[in-house]
């Protein structure tokens, strides 16, 4: 049986500023970290064979952290990348509707087939992500892996583990900082998922706050 954890990392000075990040990359808080290292600890009893990590810093950095003790590789896997919001990237979204009103709604109305400007387009960033996802079930048969990555590449693995499509909203669904999720993948690739973006390990504490 093929086992496979995902998490988002850490909260970010950008996540708490409210700015678009996608491929730029801002430091964690320290209620970023403090939740990493919950999550090092509620991972600590579980096998894991390898991380596999987004290269961006700040998914990188939460998976140094949730390592903790283990004696394990951490695999940077590029189409784990947030997506690319392109020009949009570190402006918060107010200014992005007053600077380039007309474009946002253009996106918004159709996220599928108009870009970011010069960035993806969701259809673009979930055949990505859906190609690096297969590939892990495929590389890592019979192992157990935790991928470490974005509150929009997890919508897209979510929507590819769920079998549907992600609608124009999806931004504002995305998984909480430093949950757990994770699922079963057979022999003949059934997925089960056996729990999503749980946040047992944060309760109680100021990373959930």
């Amino acid at each position: 049986m093929t086992r496979i954890y995902f998490t988002r990392h850490g909260e970010t000075e950008w996540n708490r500023q409210f700015r678009f990040q996608g491929n730029k990359n801002s430091e964690l808080t320290e209620k970023g970290i403090l939740a990493a290292e919950l999550l090092s600890s509620r991972i600590e009893g579980i096998e894991l064979d390898c991380i596999i990590s987004s290269p961006l810093k700040r998914a990188y950095h939460t998976a140094e952290i949730v390592r903790g003790s283990k004696s394990i590789d951490i695999i940077k896997d590029d189409g784990f990348r947030e997506i690319n919001l392109g020009d949009f990237e570190g402006m918060r979204y107010d200014e992005i509707k007053s600077k380039r009103g007309e474009t946002l709604s253009e996106i918004e109305n159709d996220p599928f087939n108009n870009r970011y400007p010069n960035g993806e387009n969701l259809f673009e960033f979930y055949k990505r992500v859906e190609k690096s996802f297969k590939d892990v079930i495929e590389n890592y048969r019979n192992k157990n892996t935790l991928i470490v990555a974005h509150g929009g590449t997890i919508k897209c693995i979510e929507s590819y583990i769920r079998n549907f499509q992600i609608n124009n909203d999806w931004m504002g669904t995305v998984v909480k900082n430093c949950s757990l999720s994770c699922i079963e993948v057979d022999e003949d690739n059934n997925i089960k998922e056996i729990f999503y973006n749980d946040t047992e390990h944060l309760i109680g504490s100021l990373a959930l706050s």
